[in-house]
């Protein structure tokens, strides 16, 4: 057996095409893990030696795109917000020169 793919995670990959042990593979979004599996099948079906190496590339960098969507990965999955000082402060909507004004539902 191989080790699992994430980086210190001393378990056991879940099978032959998945190289995320059971816990890893349940933390993952679904669409991620089918993609790494199928890309894995059809990387081993491939008779073509260019095609192989093409698909272990992309299959490399699903792996790599699977880890950071894990929490506590130490990568950012997502972009981090900006600080206060770089926010542009909300200003008040719009209205138009003689635009009559709208009413809210509750407004009676």
């Amino acid at each position: 057996m191989t080790s699992c793919a994430v980086p210190g995670c001393q378990k056991d990959a879940a099978g032959r095409h998945q190289p995320f042990c059971v816990d890893h593979y349940f933390k993952l979004p679904k669409a991620y893990t089918g993609l790494v599996t199928r890309t894995s099948i059809e990387c081993d079906r491939t008779d073509d030696a260019d095609r192989r190496q093409h698909l272990r590339d992309q299959l490399a960098g699903y792996i790599a795109s699977c880890i950071r969507q894990l929490p506590n990965s130490g990568a950012a999955s997502a972009p981090q917000p900006a600080p206060e000082s770089a926010r542009r402060p909300q200003s008040p909507p719009c209205v138009t020169a003689g635009a009559p004004k709208q009413r809210g539902f509750f407004d009676e």
